[in-house]
């Protein structure tokens, strides 16, 4: 086995504050598989040759893009530290793309990435998540204006989990 067990006492610290169905892990000749509660039927797949590059999010998929009334947030209300639990109908989600640890922020102490009203591009960096102490940073991959932060700073995310609504721009 071609793993460290300081670095699988990290992977097992990080799931047990996740909540998932399934986490794969795969180093060299070493795969593991973490199974927690009942596996639905259409998220078994068979295994291929190739591995699947990505999973899709079970975040609903968006609507077509219409102006947000005012008041019409009842989804999207942010709690008392203003973050926005579920995403903003009709924008497009930029999700976690691994499990890890949230930082809107480049170094502690210093301005977020991103705020709400901010635009941003397909390259503009929104966030980073931190897995075992490499740093990623996450790019928009959307024009638009950031509309919802769905994640406080610090938070551990897991893979596929809403970060940001995007209302796109008409240009895209």
């Amino acid at each position: 086995m071609d793993i460290d067990l300081a670095e699988l006492a990290s992977l097992v610290a990080l799931l047990k504050e996740a909540d998932f169905t399934e986490f794969r892990y795969d180093k060299g000749e070493t795969h593991i598989v973490v199974r927690r509660g009942a596996v639905e039927a259409e998220a078994v797949r068979p295994s291929s040759a190739a591995p699947a590059a990505h999973i899709a999010p079970t975040t609903p998929a968006p609507l077509a893009a219409q102006p947000i009334a005012p008041g019409d947030t009842q989804k999207s209300k942010p709690s008392a530290s203003g973050i926005a639990r579920n995403p903003v109908p009709g924008a497009k989600v930029i999700t976690a793309p691994m499990l890890g640890t949230f930082y809107g922020a480049p170094k502690p102490g210093e301005p977020p990435f991103v705020h709400i009203g901010d635009a941003v591009g397909p390259d503009s960096v929104v966030c980073i998540v931190e897995v075992m102490k490499l740093m990623n940073s996450v790019s928009a991959e959307v024009s638009g204006t950031i509309v919802a932060i769905h994640a406080e700073n610090g938070e551990l995310v897991e893979f596929g989990q809403p970060l940001f609504s995007v209302q796109e721009s008409s240009a895209s």
